[in-house]
């Protein structure tokens, strides 16, 4: 018997006896990095630590996901993206995706944003996007510019869940050319 059985069956009794499943993935929250370690089937490709904050880092096929712990204890975590478009309007469409799948696991958001910084690349001005184009859910693939407008940080999209332990934002957001579609976790 390894040292991680243990650990891991001790994890999986004590949320079985809370009567609560994982907060992220296979995780939930105030588990220590040993502990966290022990859920993921590779170890972190990367470690850090900065101003009391740890953090781990793993790599999959499609994500970079981020543990954050304070003072030992894991109280946020990321799923971040590694999805790459030619045309920036795939971002838009990865992000309508994966609402749904959201919806179904945690429920209908409480907050539904687009924030239109600037309205450079659309044909309709800013009172108007603002007006009838302000939810994540109103912006869809195949509107002209949205991708682009992202990628040069003039329109930001984000969806919020809450659950009895969790706060769940889904978000796309840019600059510079370079768009970041991520989902935080955060405990609550």
């Amino acid at each position: 018997m390894t040292a991680k059985f243990p650990i891991l069956f001790l994890a999986a009794l004590c949320m079985l006896v809370a009567g609560q499943g994982p907060d992220f993935r296979k995780a939930t929250w105030g588990m220590t990095p040993d502990q966290v370690r022990t859920t993921e089937p590779a170890p972190p490709a990367e470690v850090t630590e900065s101003e009391g904050e740890v953090v781990l880092r793993y790599e999959t096929a499609d994500s970079r996901l981020l543990y954050i712990f304070v003072d030992n204890k894991l109280v946020r975590a990321k799923d971040i993206s590694k999805a790459t478009h030619e045309d920036p309007n795939g971002f838009i469409a990865d992000f309508a995706a994966l609402e749904p799948e959201l919806l179904e696991k945690y429920g209908k958001p409480t907050t539904d944003r687009a924030i239109w910084e600037n309205d450079l690349f659309q044909q309709e001005r800013l009172p108007y996007l603002e007006q009838d184009r302000a939810h994540a859910s109103d912006i869809l693939p195949s509107d002209r510019f949205t991708g682009l407008s992202v990628s040069l940080g003039y329109l930001k999209m984000y969806t919020e869940r809450t659950t009895a332990r969790t706060s769940i934002t889904h978000a796309l957001t840019g600059a510079d050319n370079h768009i970041l579609h991520q989902v935080e976790y955060r405990a609550l």
